[in-house]
Protein backbone atom coordinates (compact mmCIF):
# COMPACT_ATOMS: atom_id res chain seq x y z
CA UNK A 1 0.00 0.00 0.00
CA UNK A 2 2.99 2.42 0.62
CA UNK A 3 4.69 1.69 -2.38
CA UNK A 4 1.11 2.41 -4.28
CA UNK A 5 0.33 5.79 -2.50
CA UNK A 6 4.02 6.88 -3.41
CA UNK A 7 3.59 6.28 -7.32
CA UNK A 8 0.08 7.44 -6.85
CA UNK A 9 2.33 10.95 -5.17
CA UNK A 10 4.94 10.71 -7.96
CA UNK A 11 2.41 10.60 -10.89
CA UNK A 12 -0.09 13.88 -9.54
CA UNK A 13 3.41 15.66 -8.73
CA UNK A 14 5.41 14.92 -12.35
CA UNK A 15 2.04 16.71 -14.20
CA UNK A 16 1.62 19.32 -11.68
CA UNK A 17 5.32 20.58 -11.80
CA UNK A 18 5.06 20.43 -15.81
CA UNK A 19 2.15 22.96 -15.41
CA UNK A 20 4.05 24.94 -13.08
CA UNK A 21 7.15 24.76 -15.13
CA UNK A 22 4.62 25.98 -18.13
CA UNK A 23 2.67 28.88 -16.55
CA UNK A 24 6.14 30.07 -15.11
CA UNK A 25 7.31 30.36 -19.23
CA UNK A 26 4.23 31.87 -20.21
CA UNK A 27 4.80 33.95 -17.59
CA UNK A 28 8.12 35.40 -18.70
CA UNK A 29 7.73 35.08 -22.65
CA UNK A 30 4.06 35.99 -22.84
CA UNK A 31 2.98 39.43 -22.32
CA UNK A 32 -0.06 41.99 -23.62
CA UNK A 33 0.31 43.85 -26.87
CA UNK A 34 2.31 47.27 -26.94
CA UNK A 35 -0.39 49.96 -28.15
CA UNK A 36 1.64 52.80 -27.68
CA UNK A 37 2.36 54.39 -31.15
CA UNK A 38 6.38 54.32 -31.86
CA UNK A 39 5.39 58.66 -32.40
CA UNK A 40 4.72 58.70 -28.78
CA UNK A 41 8.40 57.09 -28.09
CA UNK A 42 11.58 58.49 -27.32
CA UNK A 43 12.18 56.04 -30.34
CA UNK A 44 10.47 58.77 -32.55
CA UNK A 45 12.27 61.98 -31.33
CA UNK A 46 15.19 60.41 -31.57
CA UNK A 47 15.83 59.08 -34.91
CA UNK A 48 14.32 62.60 -35.88
CA UNK A 49 17.03 63.95 -34.29
CA UNK A 50 19.30 61.60 -36.00
CA UNK A 51 17.83 62.90 -39.70
CA UNK A 52 18.06 66.15 -39.02
CA UNK A 53 21.69 66.00 -38.72
CA UNK A 54 22.56 65.06 -42.74
CA UNK A 55 23.09 67.69 -45.09
CA UNK A 56 23.54 68.23 -48.79
CA UNK A 57 27.31 67.45 -49.84
CA UNK A 58 28.86 69.85 -52.09
CA UNK A 59 28.05 69.37 -55.77
CA UNK A 60 30.09 71.73 -57.56
CA UNK A 61 32.42 69.69 -59.43
CA UNK A 62 30.06 67.14 -60.68
CA UNK A 63 30.62 66.08 -64.01
CA UNK A 64 28.75 64.40 -66.94
CA UNK A 65 27.52 60.75 -65.04
CA UNK A 66 29.33 57.61 -66.24
CA UNK A 67 27.63 54.36 -66.06
CA UNK A 68 28.94 50.96 -66.26
CA UNK A 69 27.15 47.42 -65.67
CA UNK A 70 27.22 43.71 -64.90
CA UNK A 71 25.66 40.97 -64.56
CA UNK A 72 26.98 37.51 -62.76
CA UNK A 73 24.83 34.00 -62.26
CA UNK A 74 24.30 33.46 -58.84
CA UNK A 75 22.92 29.62 -59.42
CA UNK A 76 24.49 27.56 -57.08
CA UNK A 77 26.57 24.65 -58.09
CA UNK A 78 24.21 22.33 -55.39
CA UNK A 79 20.73 22.36 -54.46
CA UNK A 80 19.46 24.55 -51.40
CA UNK A 81 16.56 25.22 -49.60
CA UNK A 82 14.19 27.31 -50.94
CA UNK A 83 13.46 30.32 -48.79
CA UNK A 84 9.80 32.28 -49.17
CA UNK A 85 7.15 30.09 -48.00
CA UNK A 86 7.59 28.64 -44.47
CA UNK A 87 5.25 25.35 -44.50
CA UNK A 88 8.21 23.84 -47.33
CA UNK A 89 10.13 23.71 -44.02
CA UNK A 90 13.61 23.75 -45.90
CA UNK A 91 13.20 21.80 -48.84
CA UNK A 92 15.79 21.69 -51.36
CA UNK A 93 15.12 23.33 -54.83
CA UNK A 94 14.48 19.82 -56.99
CA UNK A 95 15.69 21.53 -60.52
CA UNK A 96 16.35 24.91 -62.07
CA UNK A 97 13.54 26.59 -63.98
CA UNK A 98 15.51 29.38 -64.80
CA UNK A 99 19.20 30.62 -63.76
CA UNK A 100 19.59 33.66 -60.87
CA UNK A 101 21.92 36.84 -60.93
CA UNK A 102 23.36 39.76 -59.17
CA UNK A 103 22.57 42.45 -61.00
CA UNK A 104 25.16 46.20 -60.49
CA UNK A 105 24.93 49.20 -61.92
CA UNK A 106 27.88 51.75 -60.82
CA UNK A 107 27.08 55.51 -61.61
CA UNK A 108 29.77 58.40 -61.54
CA UNK A 109 29.60 62.00 -61.49
CA UNK A 110 33.41 62.64 -61.54
CA UNK A 111 33.29 63.24 -57.47
CA UNK A 112 31.19 60.12 -56.16
CA UNK A 113 30.44 56.50 -57.20
CA UNK A 114 27.77 54.48 -56.31
CA UNK A 115 26.88 50.57 -56.83
CA UNK A 116 22.97 49.86 -57.36
CA UNK A 117 22.74 46.02 -56.69
CA UNK A 118 19.67 43.82 -57.54
CA UNK A 119 20.17 40.00 -56.58
CA UNK A 120 17.20 37.39 -57.64
CA UNK A 121 16.84 36.63 -54.09
CA UNK A 122 14.18 36.73 -51.14
CA UNK A 123 15.56 39.83 -49.71
CA UNK A 124 19.50 40.62 -49.51
CA UNK A 125 19.89 38.82 -46.46
CA UNK A 126 21.14 40.56 -43.22
CA UNK A 127 23.85 37.68 -42.95
CA UNK A 128 25.19 38.64 -46.32
CA UNK A 129 25.23 42.26 -45.34
CA UNK A 130 27.23 41.95 -42.64
CA UNK A 131 30.03 39.95 -45.30
CA UNK A 132 29.93 42.56 -47.30
CA UNK A 133 30.51 45.12 -44.68
CA UNK A 134 33.96 43.30 -44.13
CA UNK A 135 34.39 42.60 -48.04
CA UNK A 136 33.32 45.96 -49.90
CA UNK A 137 36.62 48.30 -49.06
CA UNK A 138 38.73 45.83 -50.86
CA UNK A 139 37.04 46.87 -54.30
CA UNK A 140 36.85 50.39 -53.15
CA UNK A 141 33.54 50.01 -52.07
CA UNK A 142 31.67 50.45 -48.62
CA UNK A 143 27.76 49.64 -47.62
CA UNK A 144 27.92 53.54 -47.54
CA UNK A 145 27.70 53.71 -51.69
CA UNK A 146 26.15 50.74 -52.18
CA UNK A 147 22.49 50.72 -52.47
CA UNK A 148 21.26 47.54 -52.18
CA UNK A 149 18.11 45.71 -53.06
CA UNK A 150 16.47 42.08 -54.50
CA UNK A 151 13.41 40.96 -56.68
CA UNK A 152 11.95 39.31 -53.29
CA UNK A 153 11.33 36.00 -55.29
CA UNK A 154 9.78 33.43 -53.39
CA UNK A 155 11.63 30.55 -55.51
CA UNK A 156 15.18 31.08 -54.83
CA UNK A 157 17.76 29.81 -52.00
CA UNK A 158 17.83 29.68 -48.58
CA UNK A 159 19.86 28.83 -45.79
CA UNK A 160 21.57 31.93 -45.30
CA UNK A 161 19.23 32.62 -41.96
CA UNK A 162 20.64 32.27 -38.45
CA UNK A 163 18.20 30.95 -35.35
CA UNK A 164 14.70 29.97 -35.71
CA UNK A 165 14.19 31.05 -39.59
CA UNK A 166 16.34 28.08 -40.23
CA UNK A 167 13.86 25.60 -39.86
CA UNK A 168 12.07 27.77 -42.23
CA UNK A 169 14.34 28.30 -44.88
CA UNK A 170 17.14 25.65 -44.18
CA UNK A 171 19.88 25.14 -41.65
CA UNK A 172 22.77 27.89 -42.07
CA UNK A 173 25.71 27.25 -44.34
CA UNK A 174 28.57 30.21 -44.01
CA UNK A 175 29.35 28.77 -47.54
CA UNK A 176 26.17 30.46 -49.10
CA UNK A 177 26.77 33.37 -47.18
CA UNK A 178 29.99 33.47 -48.50
CA UNK A 179 28.92 32.92 -52.05
CA UNK A 180 26.26 34.97 -52.46
CA UNK A 181 28.81 38.07 -51.20
CA UNK A 182 31.86 37.09 -53.43
CA UNK A 183 29.15 37.27 -56.32
CA UNK A 184 27.65 40.54 -55.15
CA UNK A 185 31.66 42.24 -55.04
CA UNK A 186 32.19 40.39 -58.51
CA UNK A 187 29.17 42.16 -60.18
CA UNK A 188 30.57 45.46 -58.45
CA UNK A 189 34.06 44.91 -59.61
CA UNK A 190 33.11 44.25 -63.37
CA UNK A 191 30.72 46.81 -63.52
CA UNK A 192 33.36 49.62 -62.40
CA UNK A 193 35.09 48.21 -65.46
CA UNK A 194 32.98 49.36 -67.95
CA UNK A 195 32.29 53.05 -67.11
CA UNK A 196 31.04 54.95 -70.12
CA UNK A 197 29.56 58.43 -70.20
CA UNK A 198 25.52 58.33 -70.63
CA UNK A 199 22.29 59.97 -70.42
CA UNK A 200 19.64 58.90 -67.58
CA UNK A 201 16.22 59.34 -68.19
CA UNK A 202 13.35 58.12 -65.63
CA UNK A 203 9.63 57.45 -66.54
CA UNK A 204 6.95 55.80 -63.76
CA UNK A 205 3.74 54.88 -65.46
CA UNK A 206 0.77 53.28 -64.01
CA UNK A 207 0.23 49.79 -64.64
CA UNK A 208 -3.32 49.11 -62.54
CA UNK A 209 -4.65 45.81 -64.09
CA UNK A 210 -1.12 44.10 -62.41
CA UNK A 211 -0.81 44.78 -59.20
CA UNK A 212 -3.70 44.79 -56.38
CA UNK A 213 -4.06 45.62 -52.45
CA UNK A 214 -4.26 41.77 -50.62
CA UNK A 215 -4.97 42.77 -47.31
CA UNK A 216 -8.50 44.50 -47.92
CA UNK A 217 -10.53 44.23 -50.97
CA UNK A 218 -10.29 46.94 -53.59
CA UNK A 219 -8.01 48.38 -51.13
CA UNK A 220 -5.11 51.37 -52.12
CA UNK A 221 -2.63 50.59 -54.64
CA UNK A 222 0.21 51.90 -56.25
CA UNK A 223 0.27 50.63 -59.19
CA UNK A 224 3.27 52.88 -60.99
CA UNK A 225 5.81 50.58 -62.64
CA UNK A 226 9.04 52.75 -62.22
CA UNK A 227 12.34 52.96 -64.19
CA UNK A 228 15.70 54.49 -65.21
CA UNK A 229 16.87 54.28 -69.05
CA UNK A 230 20.72 55.31 -69.38
CA UNK A 231 21.80 55.30 -73.00
CA UNK A 232 25.19 55.37 -72.76
CA UNK A 233 28.14 56.73 -75.64
CA UNK A 234 28.46 53.21 -77.18
CA UNK A 235 24.85 52.99 -78.15
CA UNK A 236 24.19 50.17 -75.08
CA UNK A 237 21.12 50.79 -73.54
CA UNK A 238 20.14 49.97 -69.47
CA UNK A 239 16.75 49.90 -67.77
CA UNK A 240 16.57 49.71 -63.84
CA UNK A 241 12.84 48.79 -63.08
CA UNK A 242 11.23 48.61 -59.78
CA UNK A 243 7.17 47.61 -59.73
CA UNK A 244 5.04 46.61 -56.15
CA UNK A 245 3.32 43.26 -57.07
CA UNK A 246 4.75 40.41 -54.58
CA UNK A 247 6.79 38.09 -57.11
CA UNK A 248 4.57 35.12 -55.11
CA UNK A 249 3.40 33.75 -58.70
CA UNK A 250 4.64 30.52 -58.06
CA UNK A 251 3.09 28.52 -55.17
CA UNK A 252 4.60 26.81 -52.37
CA UNK A 253 4.69 22.96 -53.86
CA UNK A 254 6.44 24.62 -57.02
CA UNK A 255 10.15 23.86 -56.15
CA UNK A 256 12.09 24.54 -59.20
CA UNK A 257 14.40 27.28 -58.58
CA UNK A 258 13.57 30.65 -60.02
CA UNK A 259 13.34 34.32 -60.32
CA UNK A 260 9.52 34.52 -60.28
CA UNK A 261 7.99 36.64 -62.75
CA UNK A 262 10.69 39.96 -62.42
CA UNK A 263 13.44 37.05 -63.86
CA UNK A 264 11.03 36.87 -66.87
CA UNK A 265 10.03 40.66 -67.24
CA UNK A 266 13.97 41.39 -67.83
CA UNK A 267 14.85 38.65 -70.17
CA UNK A 268 11.77 40.26 -72.34
CA UNK A 269 12.84 43.57 -71.74
CA UNK A 270 16.57 42.42 -72.88
CA UNK A 271 14.64 40.86 -76.29
CA UNK A 272 12.84 44.14 -76.74
CA UNK A 273 16.25 45.68 -77.32
CA UNK A 274 17.82 46.73 -73.97
CA UNK A 275 21.67 45.75 -73.48
CA UNK A 276 21.06 45.21 -69.53
CA UNK A 277 17.41 44.98 -67.64
CA UNK A 278 17.88 45.05 -63.72
CA UNK A 279 14.44 44.52 -61.49
CA UNK A 280 14.16 45.86 -57.97
CA UNK A 281 11.17 44.75 -55.66
CA UNK A 282 9.21 48.11 -55.11
CA UNK A 283 6.81 48.91 -51.70
CA UNK A 284 5.70 45.20 -52.32
CA UNK A 285 3.51 45.32 -48.42
CA UNK A 286 0.38 44.59 -49.17
CA UNK A 287 0.34 44.55 -52.80
CA UNK A 288 -0.03 40.95 -54.65
CA UNK A 289 -0.05 40.24 -58.32
CA UNK A 290 -3.73 40.78 -59.83
CA UNK A 291 -4.10 38.21 -62.79
CA UNK A 292 -6.37 35.78 -63.39
CA UNK A 293 -4.10 32.33 -62.77
CA UNK A 294 -1.18 32.23 -60.80
CA UNK A 295 1.59 29.77 -61.16
CA UNK A 296 4.16 29.41 -64.60
CA UNK A 297 1.31 31.58 -66.08
CA UNK A 298 1.01 34.15 -63.96
CA UNK A 299 4.87 35.04 -64.36
CA UNK A 300 4.00 34.90 -68.10
CA UNK A 301 1.07 37.56 -67.59
CA UNK A 302 3.34 40.24 -65.06
CA UNK A 303 6.18 40.27 -67.52
CA UNK A 304 4.43 40.42 -70.48
CA UNK A 305 2.72 42.78 -69.08
CA UNK A 306 5.08 44.92 -67.55
CA UNK A 307 7.10 44.67 -70.97
CA UNK A 308 4.84 46.02 -73.26
CA UNK A 309 4.04 48.82 -70.50
CA UNK A 310 7.66 50.02 -70.73
CA UNK A 311 7.73 49.77 -74.83
CA UNK A 312 4.85 52.33 -74.95
CA UNK A 313 6.35 54.44 -72.35
CA UNK A 314 8.91 56.04 -74.23
CA UNK A 315 7.13 59.09 -74.39
CA UNK A 316 6.40 59.63 -70.73
CA UNK A 317 10.53 59.42 -70.32
CA UNK A 318 12.41 62.48 -69.13
CA UNK A 319 15.86 63.05 -68.70
CA UNK A 320 16.98 63.53 -65.41
CA UNK A 321 17.94 67.41 -64.11
CA UNK A 322 21.44 68.08 -62.67
CA UNK A 323 24.39 65.69 -62.16
CA UNK A 324 24.07 65.25 -58.23
CA UNK A 325 25.04 61.80 -56.95
CA UNK A 326 25.22 60.81 -53.21
CA UNK A 327 24.08 58.08 -50.83
CA UNK A 328 22.63 58.09 -47.52
CA UNK A 329 22.67 55.23 -45.21
CA UNK A 330 20.81 56.08 -41.72
CA UNK A 331 21.07 53.37 -38.81
CA UNK A 332 17.61 52.81 -37.83
CA UNK A 333 16.03 53.31 -34.27
CA UNK A 334 13.21 50.89 -33.49
CA UNK A 335 11.17 49.95 -30.30
CA UNK A 336 11.22 46.54 -28.95
CA UNK A 337 9.76 43.86 -31.54
CA UNK A 338 6.95 42.01 -31.03
CA UNK A 339 5.79 39.26 -32.53
CA UNK A 340 1.42 39.08 -31.90
CA UNK A 341 0.18 35.29 -31.29
CA UNK A 342 -2.81 36.58 -30.87
CA UNK A 343 -4.92 39.66 -31.71
CA UNK A 344 -4.22 40.83 -27.78
CA UNK A 345 -1.01 38.69 -26.97
CA UNK A 346 2.60 38.51 -27.81
CA UNK A 347 6.06 37.24 -27.42
CA UNK A 348 8.52 39.15 -25.42
CA UNK A 349 11.39 41.24 -27.05
CA UNK A 350 13.59 38.78 -25.57
CA UNK A 351 12.24 35.68 -27.06
CA UNK A 352 12.31 37.01 -30.50
CA UNK A 353 15.63 38.21 -29.89
CA UNK A 354 16.75 34.62 -28.92
CA UNK A 355 14.89 32.47 -31.73
CA UNK A 356 16.01 35.28 -34.48
CA UNK A 357 19.18 37.21 -34.51
CA UNK A 358 19.14 40.59 -34.48
CA UNK A 359 21.00 42.65 -37.25
CA UNK A 360 21.00 46.62 -37.62
CA UNK A 361 18.57 48.10 -39.97
CA UNK A 362 19.04 51.11 -42.32
CA UNK A 363 16.80 53.27 -44.22
CA UNK A 364 18.90 54.23 -47.70
CA UNK A 365 18.64 56.55 -50.22
CA UNK A 366 20.30 57.61 -53.36
CA UNK A 367 19.94 60.84 -55.16
CA UNK A 368 20.40 60.73 -59.31
CA UNK A 369 19.92 64.22 -60.61
CA UNK A 370 16.43 65.03 -59.59
CA UNK A 371 15.53 61.21 -58.78
CA UNK A 372 15.45 59.81 -55.64
CA UNK A 373 15.54 56.62 -54.68
CA UNK A 374 14.22 55.59 -50.88
CA UNK A 375 15.49 51.80 -49.55
CA UNK A 376 13.85 50.01 -46.66
CA UNK A 377 14.87 47.08 -45.00
CA UNK A 378 11.67 45.74 -44.84
CA UNK A 379 8.49 44.49 -47.01
CA UNK A 380 7.05 48.48 -47.36
CA UNK A 381 3.47 49.09 -47.84
CA UNK A 382 2.87 51.28 -51.16
CA UNK A 383 -0.26 52.41 -49.30
CA UNK A 384 2.75 54.72 -48.31
CA UNK A 385 4.03 55.76 -51.65
CA UNK A 386 1.42 58.32 -52.88
CA UNK A 387 2.32 61.03 -50.15
CA UNK A 388 5.79 60.53 -50.73
CA UNK A 389 5.32 61.22 -54.20
CA UNK A 390 3.37 63.83 -53.83
CA UNK A 391 5.94 65.44 -51.50
CA UNK A 392 8.42 64.68 -54.15
CA UNK A 393 6.48 66.39 -56.68
CA UNK A 394 6.31 69.67 -54.95
CA UNK A 395 10.10 69.79 -54.94
CA UNK A 396 10.37 69.07 -58.64
CA UNK A 397 11.66 65.41 -58.00
CA UNK A 398 11.30 62.01 -58.73
CA UNK A 399 10.81 59.24 -56.35
CA UNK A 400 11.70 54.90 -56.89
CA UNK A 401 11.07 53.09 -53.91
CA UNK A 402 12.89 49.51 -53.13
CA UNK A 403 12.31 47.23 -50.16
CA UNK A 404 14.91 44.63 -49.36
CA UNK A 405 18.25 47.16 -48.90
CA UNK A 406 20.28 44.66 -46.68
CA UNK A 407 18.08 44.33 -43.18
CA UNK A 408 14.97 42.64 -42.38
CA UNK A 409 12.52 44.03 -40.03
CA UNK A 410 9.35 42.15 -41.18
CA UNK A 411 6.16 44.11 -42.90
CA UNK A 412 5.49 47.47 -42.59
CA UNK A 413 2.02 48.50 -43.11
CA UNK A 414 -0.46 51.21 -42.17
CA UNK A 415 -1.45 51.03 -38.20
CA UNK A 416 -5.53 51.07 -39.77
CA UNK A 417 -4.54 47.56 -40.58
CA UNK A 418 -3.10 46.44 -37.01
CA UNK A 419 -6.04 44.39 -35.69
CA UNK A 420 -6.77 42.63 -38.69
CA UNK A 421 -6.01 39.06 -38.71
CA UNK A 422 -3.54 38.52 -41.53
CA UNK A 423 -0.19 37.18 -42.28
CA UNK A 424 1.21 40.80 -42.74
CA UNK A 425 -0.69 41.99 -40.03
CA UNK A 426 -0.22 39.44 -37.20
CA UNK A 427 2.69 37.21 -37.77
CA UNK A 428 4.81 39.32 -39.63
CA UNK A 429 4.42 42.71 -38.30
CA UNK A 430 6.65 42.87 -35.82
CA UNK A 431 6.84 46.12 -34.02
CA UNK A 432 4.19 48.60 -31.72
CA UNK A 433 1.00 50.62 -33.67
CA UNK A 434 2.27 53.61 -35.86
CA UNK A 435 5.80 51.57 -36.93
CA UNK A 436 4.40 51.77 -40.73
CA UNK A 437 3.55 55.69 -40.40
CA UNK A 438 7.06 56.02 -38.46
CA UNK A 439 9.09 54.38 -41.16
CA UNK A 440 7.40 56.96 -44.11
CA UNK A 441 7.51 60.10 -42.04
CA UNK A 442 11.73 59.42 -41.83
CA UNK A 443 11.67 58.43 -45.76
CA UNK A 444 9.96 61.84 -45.89
CA UNK A 445 12.57 63.66 -44.01
CA UNK A 446 15.00 62.09 -45.61
CA UNK A 447 13.54 63.41 -48.89
CA UNK A 448 13.29 66.64 -48.05
CA UNK A 449 16.80 66.55 -47.08
CA UNK A 450 17.84 64.87 -50.32
CA UNK A 451 15.84 67.29 -52.57
CA UNK A 452 17.04 70.25 -50.96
Amino acid sequence: MKILNRVLRILLIIPASLIIILLLFLAISIAPVNRQPVQNTDVYTTMMERLDSLSVPDQARAGKFLVGFSKVNLTPAQRTSTAGYGKRRGKLFSSVHDSIYVRSVVIDNGIRRVAVVSADLLIIPPSVTAVLEKELPSIGFSLDNTYLGAVHSHNSIGNWGEGAIQFIYGPYQDSVVQFIASMIIQSIQKASGSMLESDISFADIPVPGLVSNRLIDKGPEDPLLRFIEMSRSDGTRLIMTSFTAHATCLYSKDLELSADYPGKFVTRLEAQGYDFAMFMAGSVGSHGCDVPKFGWECIDDMATGLAMAVKEANMNLRPLAGSALWMERVLLVLPDPQVKISADWKVRSWVFRSAFREYPAYLTGLRIGNLIMLGTPCDFSGEFDARLDSMAKERNAKLMFTSFNGGYIGYVTPTVYFDIDHYETRLMNWYPPGNGEYISACLEKMLVTMTE
